[in-house]
């Protein structure tokens, strides 16, 4: 009996999970892509996907503190452990410290399996002596290091975070990142209207909960429980969006009219970019630029998928804009490449790989595209510059130095105060930004979506 229990292979929905984790840790993939491919396949069923998605969201949610503790009782560095061990490691942990579905001796003989099975005999008796010392007596944290461990933070993480929003902000960020969100937010296809509400009549829609929400306007809500969102009839069919209701808002605030020449810059995957055909009335003239063949290949498919056929797409580097686009467009959209500190709920790997010389270098590319951005407006054109990072350098401090440039003495901030006034009713307190008035910034602990940011700049009349 002993022994073939022994022979038996690793957990299903476990070895989905770790192939997942090695790939977002060491190869630096982002976890929803990953996730999305490894728990797609076949022998998982719905439970087994749930509890492989707890693993890998809640593995790179504690990271830090896991990595932490980890590397305390290794008689080896981190770094130079076999990549799958370190995996199982960390999955293992995870499933000590916070899993309500495993138990310890679980934990433990099912991370073994994993390592007889990924890295051969010779690891199962190391991988086995670090769980069991873990399940035995956790390491004690102590002080600020407590502190942001618990919020799922990094030191250097939670040190600019601090510098940007003071302690309590910082912790209260890192804290909400760790919460599972209660919805999906959804923008109907605006194009498709009525095919959506027949489609809010389904039992599909009714498994979903689908519930309109306060704010923006026509945004629903979707709970998923457990199912695939991305993989009903009705979001296959492009009848709507996930999106969160920050960046809903983000175009909401770009003024759109039906005449306007609009180019969307970084465009993929194509959420804003499907926003903004349907504010033009789904049909006009609107161009949306990224910089690999392979990322407008992404864009292309979201816009086929809304049925958005007269969009014009190509690859383009943003940075570098011909001088036949200088004043083309009345309305450009740079939702510029970040350092995505808004996205920690969604996307956990991003707390361990910001870095201060990962934001100075992003700083110096988004200066680029808001500098050729504005060259390609109008007089009296309109640039929305937005970002899904909570860093005032990358946001305000971006802004405020593109307006004091060479390049930015023609142009002005506009205020967007009474518009988010009209996209968020009495639903909460307006999130302006204290640092750069009349722009605005979602925070993910206070307004529940999103961390984001939002200015508008005007080309001035000549």
């Amino acid at each position: 009996m002993a022994q073939s229990k022994a022979k038996r292979g690793p957990d299903q929905a476990r070895l989905a999970a770790v192939k997942v984790i090695r790939q977002v840790t060491g190869e630096k993939a982002f976890s929803n892509e990953s996730a999305a491919w490894h728990l797609s396949a076949p022998e998982l069923d719905e439970r087994d996907r749930a509890f492989a998605s707890a693993l890998i969201f809640g593995t790179l949610s504690q990271l830090p503190l896991i990595d932490t503790d980890l590397a305390r009782i290794s008689s080896r560095p981190l770094d130079r452990l076999d990549p799958w061990v370190l995996a199982i490691l960390r999955m293992g942990v995870w499933q000590l410290y916070f899993s309500y579905q495993a138990t310890a001796a679980a934990a433990c003989d099912e991370s073994v399996r994993l390592a007889r099975f990924l890295a051969g005999e010779k690891v199962t008796g190391f991988v086995n002596g670090i769980l069991r010392n873990l399940a035995r007596k956790r390491p004690l944290h102590e002080g600020e290091e407590k502190d942001y461990l618990e919020a799922g933070l990094t030191a250097e993480l939670y040190g600019l975070l601090k510098s940007w929003y003071g302690r309590e902000t910082a912790l209260a960020l890192g804290h909400a990142s760790l919460e599972a969100p209660d919805y999906l937010a959804i923008r109907p296809n605006a194009c498709r209207e009525d095919e959506f509400h027949t489609w809010l009549q389904s039992e599909e829609a009714a498994r979903f909960q689908a519930q309109p929400l306060s704010w923006p306007p026509g945004a629903y809500s979707l709970k998923p429980g457990g199912h695939s969102v991305t993989g009903t009839q009705g979001y296959l069919e492009g009848l709507y969006t996930v999106q969160s209701q920050a960046a809903m808002t983000a175009c909401l605030l770009a003024g759109v009219s039906p005449k306007d020449r609009i180019l969307d810059l970084c465009a993929a995957p194509g959420g804003k970019t499907g926003h903004l055909a349907e504010l033009l009335g789904c049909q006009g003239q609107l161009t949306a630029f990224d910089l690999s063949a392979e990322r407008v290949v992404l864009l292309e498919a979201t816009l086929e998928r809304l049925g958005h056929n007269f969009v014009d797409t190509r690859p383009q580097d943003a940075t570098r804009l011909g001088p036949e686009l200088s004043g083309a467009f009345d309305l450009v959209v740079c939702d510029v490449p970040c350092s995505g500190l808004g996205l920690l709920q969604k996307r956990p790997e991003i707390r361990s790989r910001v870095t201060r010389a990962s934001i100075d270098r992003l700083k110096t590319l988004q200066q680029s595209i808001l500098t050729e951005a504005a060259r390609t407006l109008a007089p009296e054109g309109r640039l929305l510059y937005t970002s899904c990072t909570v860093n005032p350098e990358e946001n305000e401090e971006q802004v405020k130095g593109f307006l004091a440039s060479e390049e930015g003495r023609g142009f002005q901030l506009d205020s967007l105060e009474d518009e988010l006034r009209q996209v968020m009713g009495e639903a909460a307190e307006l999130p302006l930004s204290a640092r750069l008035p009349g722009t605005v910034l979602f925070l993910p602990h206070r307004d529940g979506t999103d961390g984001f940011y939002i200015a508008r700049i005007r080309r001035r009349p000549l």
